[in-house]
Parts: C-alpha cells; sequence; structure tokens
C-alpha cells in the first residue's frame, strides 16, 4: 500500500495543490468525455452487453511487510482480518456475485508449510533485507498474528470465486527486483501450492509494479492486471475523481498483448483514510453508480479493487461497497451488466488466443 504515506502528509500542502489543479482537473474531464464517446464505439464492436469485475488484493500484514509502523500497530491482525472477509463475502453472496482473489501465497499456505521453508525465506532476506526485515522474526518466534489467511483462502475458494496470484511474499516484482529474486518466489511458491489445491493462472502484481513478463508467462501465467499510472499529478487527479459523482469513465477493455491477456488497471474504491477520509461514503457510492449505469446505457467495462483489509483500517468503506454491491447485483440479475472474473473477462472480450 504505497498511498499509506501519501496520505498522511499535511493538508497545508494538499490544500493549495487542490485548489490550482482544480481547472486542470476540470479540463481534464472535458477531455475524458470525448475520449468516452470513441471508447464507447469501440466498446459496442468488442460486446454489446457491459461487464463488471471486482479483483481483491489479499495480503494481510504482508502487504506492509516494510512498514514497521503498520505492522506494531497491532491493527490488522487475526480477528479483524476474519471479520474483513467474513463481511466481504457475506455482501458478495447476498449480490450472487463473484470475484477474482489474488492471495500472497505465504498468506494463504498453512503457517507450518511456510515456516517448513526458512532456508528459502533466508536467501531472499539476503537479497532483499529491507522487506523481509519484519517478516524473518514473526517466522522464526511462530508470531504470525495477521500473517496467516489459509482460513479466508479456503472460505473464498470454496465459494467459487477465481484465485489468483498476488506474489509469494508480495515482494516487488517490477524488472528492478533481480532475477534471483524472483527465481526464489516462484520455487517458494511452487513448494506451497500444491497443498492450496490451485494453480493460478492470473497475476495481480505486488504493489502493482509489473515487471519480469517473459519469466512469467514460462511458468504457466496468462492474465495480469496492468499498473496504475504513478507519481503525484496522478494521484492528485485520482483525489479529485473522487468527489465526481457524474464520473463516466469506464475502464479500457481486456486486450492481448505480447502473449498476454492484460486486464485494465480498473478503479480503486476509495479508502477514506487520510485524506480521503474527506470524500463521504454517500459520494464514493454515486460516483460509482454513474460510471455502472453508464455502462449500461452506452457500453462499457467497470474494473473495481481494493485490498480487504482496507476495511479494517477504514471501516467507513464498508457502507460504500455494500451499496454498490447491492446496485451490481440488481443489475447482474436484469441482465444490464455481466459480472466476470479477470480470466472470464478474456473469454467474454476474445483478447486473443486462450490455451
Amino acid at each position: 500500500m504505497p498511498m499509506l504515506g501519501w496520505c498522511y502528509r499535511g493538508m497545508t500542502f494538499i490544500e493549495p495543490c487542490l485548489r490550482a489543479a482544480v481547472p486542470v482537473a476540470f479540463a481534464m474531464l472535458v477531455q475524458g468525455n470525448t475520449l468516452l464517446k470513441l471508447h464507447n464505439k469501440h466498446f459496442k464492436r468488442s460486446n454489446d452487453r457491459p461487464g463488471f469485475t471486482l479483483s481483491l488484493d489479499c495480503e494481510g500484514l504482508w502487504g506492509m511487510a516494510d512498514q514497521d509502523d503498520v505492522v506494531n500497530a497491532g491493527l490488522i491482525n487475526d480477528v479483524s482480518l476474519q471479520s474483513a472477509y467474513a463481511f466481504l463475502l457475506a455482501t458478495l453472496s447476498r449480490s450472487n456475485l463473484k470475484a477474482t482473489a489474488a492471495f500472497v501465497t505465504s498468506f494463504a499456505a498453512e503457517p507450518d508449510a511456510v515456516c517448513d521453508n526458512m532456508p528459502i525465506f533466508e536467501q531472499m532476506a539476503a537479497l532483499n533485507p529491507g522487506w523481509f526485515e519484519n517478516v524473518l522474526p514473526a517466522l522464526r518466534k511462530g508470531t504470525l498474528d495477521g500473517w496467516r489467511g489459509a482460513d479466508f483462502y479456503r472460505a473464498i475458494a470454496s465459494a467459487g470465486h477465481e484465485m489468483a496470484w498476488h506474489g509469494t511474499t508480495h515482494l516487488s516484482l517490477s524488472d528492478h527486483t533481480a532475477p534471483e529474486a524472483l527465481a526464489l518466489e516462484l520455487e517458494l511458491t511452487s513448494k506451497l501450492l500444491p497443498a492450496l489445491g490451485h494453480s493460478p493462472r492470473t497475476i495481480v502484481f505486488p504493489r502493482n509494479q509489473v515487471g519480469h513478463l517473459r519469466q512469467l508467462r514460462s511458468h504457466g501465467f496468462e492474465t495480469y492486471r496492468a499498473s496504475l499510472s504513478g507519481g503525484f499529478t496522478n494521484r492528485l487527479s485520482g483525489l479529485l475523481n473522487e468527489w465526481n459523482i457524474f464520473d463516466r469513465h469506464v475502464t479500457e477493455i481486456p486486450r492481448f498483448e505480447d502473449s498476454w491477456h492484460v486486464s485494465p488497471a480498473g478503479n480503486f474504491l476509495n479508502w477514506p483514510s487520510g485524506v480521503r477520509s474527506l470524500v463521504p461514503a454517500s459520494v464514493t457510492v454515486r460516483r460509482w453508480k454513474s460510471l455502472l449505469r453508464n455502462a449500461a446505457e452506452q457500453g462499457g467495462y467497470v474494473h473495481m479493487w481494493f485490498h480487504p483489509h482496507n476495511l479494517i483500517t477504514a471501516p467507513a468503506m464498508k457502507e460504500a461497497f455494500e451499496d454498490i454491491m447491492g446496485l451490481v447485483g440488481k443489475m447482474a440479475k436484469s441482465g444490464d451488466i455481466v459480472n466476470l472474473t479477470m480470466s472470464e473477462a478474456n473469454e467474454y472480450y476474445k483478447t486473443g488466443p486462450l490455451e
């Protein structure tokens, strides 16, 4: 969650930036409406029924292994994670919706199986000491509160959702990561996955940092979620857009590129923490209703994503998620929208050859 530090920076810096950015944001919205019309024409040729995908980055404390304050705070623990995942499953079940749940393998596996592979973790820590500074002590001492998610993995899998891969330890898999580190990640995953009963073919890259595509494709992965545009300007634009209750920008449809099925980066469900807490849940709901209804009326593809532990650090997020999923469920039932997992979207939009 790289946005954590940014969200907590002083409002004295953010406020003038917001004022200066409003005219720019308005121009971007006007330009976006023109692009939307062009996109909708393309979409109509691809498929006449709009699609909706929900992807979840399931990681527990593995996703914040380099953030001492979060690891030591104790807010993300077995009990709070159980509550968050139970809420997610119940909400999706009520609306008869399916999702793509991308799990960190070490979070999904049984703790004993993880600890049995300490030599590999130690080799990985030698290559990336900063990332494993909190991981190794937790594994050695068996203090795994917040680090284990085997029960959540089984519950989501048994509910029929797509099980995807979110890395083995949530170490970044960008091209800046050494090939030796990637090899160890894949070796560890190959040892842990058989007991989970799934061989995922879909990747949600840790921290949305895409890399090593050739090597990962050779290991049988077929689909990945594209990375978000980074930088302060894009973050500020994203924050401003959270207030756009008339948002009509649908996501580009999945595409086939360099032997990969590429799912669009999608839209992050607002995490009302720090500066983002200024956005009321009602505004978030209205924005997503606009996105969904525009997709149903004009054609489009809507992809939502977030981390289940966001529901712990910002409980107000639950209200928005519940309301939006209720609408998606109704639209899916009436045939106004099609609920797709990431892998199903490949076939639906005919993005390329499927093996």
